[in-house]
C-alpha cells in the first residue's frame, strides 16, 4: 500500500521545517510527501524549497489563500496514495507512526480511517499533556458509531481521543463518499470525524504517535473571536443533525446542541466584557436560530449566571450598561478567585 503525508502551510516558518523533518524521519517511509503553500507571505516557500528537492517532496503553491480546508482537500486530490495522512503545518509525527499504522491496516484490511493517540506539545517541544490512557500501540477496532460516540464525548470533555495529527483515512473515501467540509468552520476536522464512520469501522491506537502543538502563532489562537466562529459553526452542527440522519443518536444530538449554548453564552458575555456590540447582535441572532429548530432547548439548559446575563440584556431593553456591569463584576471575581487558587499552590 502507499502513503501519501499532505502538509497544507500558512505562514508557517515557525515550526514548519519540524513538521517535515517528522515525515522525513520515518521508518517506514511515506511514499510522498505534498506540501501546500497557501499564499504564505512569510519565509515558508524557502524552507519548503529548501528541501523540495528530496525525494518524495512535491511542492504545491496556491497564488491566494484559500482557507485551510480548501488546501487539505486540494493536497488529497493532488496525492497518489491509497492513504492519506494530514499534518498541521506545526504539529509531527512520531518516527515510528506509518509502521504502526500500516501494521494495522494489515491487520484489519477492511477498515479504511485509523487514528493514534497524541501528545500535546508547547513551542519548545516539551510535552505538555497526553490524551487518555492507557496507552497501547495495539490496535483496537471499533464500529463507526462507537468511534463518533467516543469522539464527541472527548471533544465535550475536553479529553479527546486523538487530534487531527495522528490520523489516517483512505484517499478514496476522501475523494467519493465523505470530504472535509469548508463550511463546517474551526471545526472541519471534528465535523469531518463524527461523519466519516458512516462508511467505515475505525481502527484506534492509543499510544500517542504524534503531537499536537499549542502555541501563541496558530490560526486559532490569533483568531480575532474564537468564541465567535465556534458558536456560529456549533449552530451549523445542530442544522445538520437536525435535517440529516446520521450515525449519531438522540442523546448525541443534544450534546451537540448543548455546544451550541456553550458558545452562544460565551460570546454575549464576552461582547459585554470587551464592548463588541457586533457580537452581541450576533449572539442574539445564534440564540434566535437555535430557538427556532429547537423552542426552549437554550433556557433549558444555560447555567444560572447566563440567566441573569441573558435577563439583565433583555429587561434593559439592549442597553448595556447594568449586564456590562454584571460581567465585569464576575470576571473580576474568576481572576480574583484563580490568583488564590494559584497563590495556594
Amino acid at each position: 500500500m502507499r502513503f501519501s503525508v499532505v502538509i497544507p502551510a500558512h505562514n508557517g516558518e515557525l515550526y514548519l521545517r519540524f513538521a517535515i523533518e517528522s515525515v522525513l524521519n520515518q521508518t517506514r517511509k511515506a511514499d510522498e510527501i505534498i506540501i501546500i503553500d497557501d499564499a504564505s507571505t512569510d519565509k515558508t516557500a524557502d524552507i519548503i524549497q529548501s528541501i523540495e528537492s528530496r525525494e518524495r517532496v512535491k511542492y504545491i503553491v496556491n497564488e491566494e489563500s484559500t482557507g485551510f480546508v480548501d488546501a487539505w482537500n486540494r493536497a488529497i486530490e493532488k496525492a497518489s496514495g491509497d492513504f492519506v495522512v494530514i499534518l498541521h503545518q506545526d504539529d509531527l509525527l512520531c518516527p515510528e507512526y506509518l509502521y504502526h499504522i500500516e501494521k494495522a491496516i494489515e491487520n484489519y484490511p477492511e477498515v479504511r480511517h485509523l487514528y493514534s493517540g497524541c501528545n500535546y506539545i508547547n513551542e519548545l517541544g516539551d510535552i505538555i499533556k497526553s490524551t487518555p490512557q492507557p496507552h497501547s500501540v495495539e490496535p483496537k477496532l471499533c464500529s463507526g458509531k462507537e468511534y463518533a460516540k467516543n469522539y464527541l464525548n472527548g471533544v465535550i470533555t475536553n479529553q479527546h481521543i486523538h487530534r487531527c495529527p495522528g490520523v489516517t483515512t483512505n484517499r478514496k473515501l476522501l475523494l467519493d463518499q465523505c470530504a472535509y467540509r469548508k463550511e463546517a468552520g474551526h471545526i472541519a476536522d471534528d465535523d469531518f470525524f463524527l461523519r466519516v464512520g458512516v462508511f467505515t469501522n475505525v481502527i484506534g491506537i492509543s499510544q500517542p504517535l504524534a503531537s499536537f502543538r499549542h502555541h501563541a502563532e496558530s490560526c486559532t489562537s490569533k483568531a480575532e473571536s474564537l468564541t465567535l466562529n465556534l458558536a456560529q459553526d456549533y449552530i451549523y452542527q445542530v442544522k445538520y443533525y437536525k435535517e440529516n440522519r446520521t450515525i449519531l443518536d438522540q442523546d448525541d444530538s443534544q450534546k451537540i446542541k448543548r455546544q451550541a449554548v456553550k458558545f452562544i453564552n460565551l460570546l454575549l458575555s464576552q461582547s459585554l466584557l470587551y464592548s463588541r456590540k457586533d457580537w452581541t447582535s450576533t449572539a442574539l441572532s445564534l440564540r434566535k436560530e437555535l430557538e427556532e429548530m429547537s423552542p426552549f432547548f437554550m433556557d433549558q439548559n444555560m447555567p444560572f449566571w447566563t440567566k441573569i446575563m441573558w435577563y439583565l440584556l433583555e429587561s434593559q431593553n439592549l442597553n448595556h450598561r447594568l449586564p456590562v456591569l454584571y460581567v465585569r463584576t464576575l470576571n473580576k471575581l474568576i481572576s480574583i478567585r484563580n490568583a488564590y487558587l494559584r497563590k495556594s499552590l
